[in-house]
């Protein structure tokens, strides 16, 4: 296994994938290691949807593209780069990533998944994106698929009190694609101490 601050390190958005399958014991692992991470009062209000039929990855695949052209295609002030082209790319292609997993989560009480619900969910997707790196997999969060909430929680059978947070596309790296590089801030320019 690398070094953590290796797979820190190599940990970027991958949105181009071979179609080669995944094995389901990776999988397992991959949301083993999700649930680690912390939650509020150690809820762990999580679920975790894994999606591999060609069919339903279809349906998803159609709205995903609605709301990429809806969000980011639609916007003229986005710039046309690198990044554009890998996210058209996934777009255009989501259909063809082997493994589609949705991070869940619930309020309890029947109340409605906040903004800082994401605090009991995101640490569990940031582990499972790591355990991918370690694991040689890609991966990256998107959320396009969400402007048809309803319609992807109908198509999985997802339980009214849970919400998806995101969708993490998961699969081997296609030819050209590698780990590490992302592009980052250097630190000294997002560090404040105790003012900004």
């Amino acid at each position: 296994m690398p070094d953590f601050f290796e797979i820190i390190n190599a940990q970027r958005a991958i949105r181009r994938f071979k179609p080669d399958p995944v094995p389901q014991l990776l999988i397992e692992k991959l949301i083993e290691y999700a649930t680690k991470a912390p939650s509020g009062s150690n809820k762990q209000p999580w679920a975790f949807v894994i999606v591999t039929e060609q069919d339903k990855k279809n349906k998803i695949a159609h709205w995903y593209h609605e709301g990429w052209v809806a969000v980011y295609e639609s916007d003229p002030s986005r710039p046309r780069n690198a990044v554009y082209e890998s996210a058209l790319h996934l777009a255009n292609h989501l259909h063809d990533v082997p493994v589609l997993i949705f991070p869940c989560i619930t309020e309890s009480n029947g109340r409605v998944p906040s903004f800082s619900s994401g605090a009991s969910i995101y640490p569990a997707a940031q582990n499972l994106m790591l355990a991918a790196t370690a694991l040689g997999l890609g991966s990256v969060i998107t959320t396009f698929h969400r402007r048809h909430e309803n319609d992807v929680k109908a198509l999985l059978g997802i339980p009214e009190e849970f919400t998806t947070s995101c969708m993490i596309p998961i699969g081997w790296p296609a030819e050209g694609e590698h780990f590490g590089g992302s592009k980052r801030k250097p630190v000294s320019e997002v560090i404040h101490y105790e003012n900004w």
